[in-house]
């Protein structure tokens, strides 16, 4: 007979964010609402995807995410934190890669995270596809 997990206790929101990036890239279900607060009110967007509203509703969409095929994997850059007694957000730019070899892409993240009872938890993740970044001219000195 399995045993419940206790549900662990993130003492700042970083640790809970780096936890939902574990989790994120070990598909492990139980791990990545482990880091989500249990409400109704939580939200959810995937790139390019519709709103999920609801602890259920985010359950089940990162559950049809980890059905696919490709373990994904995140390095995350210009992170920017605003940090209150209660309420953090993160924005990041996600480097995403699909696979060992596969494709690579990247992503405009925000993470808002609260503190509850039981510690920092997430209760907003919205990715967008980040736009192509042109490349700065290189110019040469002026004569």
């Amino acid at each position: 007979m399995p045993t419940a997990r206790t549900p662990p206790i993130f003492t700042s929101p970083q640790d809970a964010a780096q936890a939902f990036y574990l989790a994120f890239e070990a598909r492990d279900i139980d791990a990545m609402m482990a880091t989500w607060a249990e409400d109704e009110d939580i939200v959810c967007i995937h790139p390019g995807g519709i709103r999920h509203v609801g602890y259920e509703a985010v359950r089940n969409a990162f559950e049809h995410l980890f059905s696919g095929g490709s373990k994904l994997r995140f390095r995350l850059e210009q992170v920017v934190v605003l940090e209150t007694v209660g309420l953090a957000m993160q924005s990041a730019i996600e480097q995403v890669q699909a696979g060992d070899d596969g494709a690579s892409g990247a992503a405009i993240a925000t993470n808002v995270l609260m503190r509850t009872p039981s510690g920092w938890r997430v209760v907003c993740h919205h990715a967008s596809p980040a736009p192509a970044v042109a490349e700065a001219p290189q110019t040469g000195p002026l004569h």
